[in-house]
């Protein structure tokens, strides 16, 4: 006679907090080797001349010109500036602070704001245009285009969906003892959503196709924008702005 329960299935082992940890890992690990395979940019980089013309422009524009204007106020007129200060007598010091006071806000509120917002868009075109060449050189193929009021839903549905995240993560900055954490951990997930929103695009993804292709793999999305967050972490107010919008493309 047959044993007792050989016909019964095994039962399945469930899975260790150590294994899920360290499967975790590995996941989060592809994430970042993925997002930092230099490889791959020099790949397209070599085969076309479009994107070679975008990513020198985005050089120019946001290391040279942003970044430029905000290290040289930064690193030589502001501490000229406070050289000036203390070169003129303590009864004539507050015309020396409000001159200098007066030429930060003007040079902020005349240069580095507008040049903030020119780029914001220039960069935007010119990151369209490189994910346009890069998906061309792997002869990805479009799908049929979606209905005009598809696509605009689709589009007013990721706007306030980005707008609610990065609200959400402002938020989490002023949360006690954890906040920098989340704020920085929502960070990575918002640029990562960023790069792989070009081939959803492309591809023709609903919302809801996308969000739930995010919530399947949170983990390796984490680590494939750790880099980049991490390196605009490290630099000060609108310096670190500047940095991702050299490094994203």
């Amino acid at each position: 006679p047959a044993p007792a329960g050989a016909g019964a299935a095994p039962e399945r082992r469930r899975p260790l907090i150590g294994d899920v940890l360290r499967e975790g890992c590995l996941v989060w690990l592809a994430g970042v080797q993925d997002s930092v395979r230099v490889q791959q940019c020099v790949f397209c980089l070599a085969r076309s001349e479009k994107i070679r013309d975008r990513t020198m422009r985005c050089f120019v524009l946001n290391g040279v010109i942003f970044l430029g204007s905000v290290v040289l106020f930064n690193w030589a007129i502001e501490p000229f500036l406070g050289m000036l200060r203390r070169l003129v007598r303590e009864d004539e010091a507050w015309a020396t602070d409000f001159v200098a006071a007066a030429f930060s806000t003007l040079y902020h509120v005349l240069w580095i704001y507008p040049v903030y917002c020119v780029s914001f868009v220039l960069n935007t075109l010119m990151y369209q245009d490189i994910a346009d060449a890069g998906l061309a050189l792997r002869s990805a193929q479009k799908p049929n285009a979606a209905q005009p009021l598809e696509r605009l839903v689709n589009e007013a549905f990721r706007f306030l969906l980005n707008l609610v995240f990065i609200v959400e993560m402002n938020v989490l900055w002023y949360v006690p003892v954890v906040g920098r954490l989340l704020f920085f951990l929502h960070s990575c997930w918002l640029a990562s959503v960023y790069c792989f929103e070009y081939r959803w695009v492309h591809l023709r993804w609903s919302c809801d196709e996308r969000l739930d292709y995010f919530e399947r793999h949170w983990v390796y999305f984490a680590g494939f924008g750790f880099p980049v967050s991490f390196v605009s972490l490290l630099c000060p107010r609108f310096i670190n702005e500047g940095v991702f919008a050299l490094l994203f493309p």
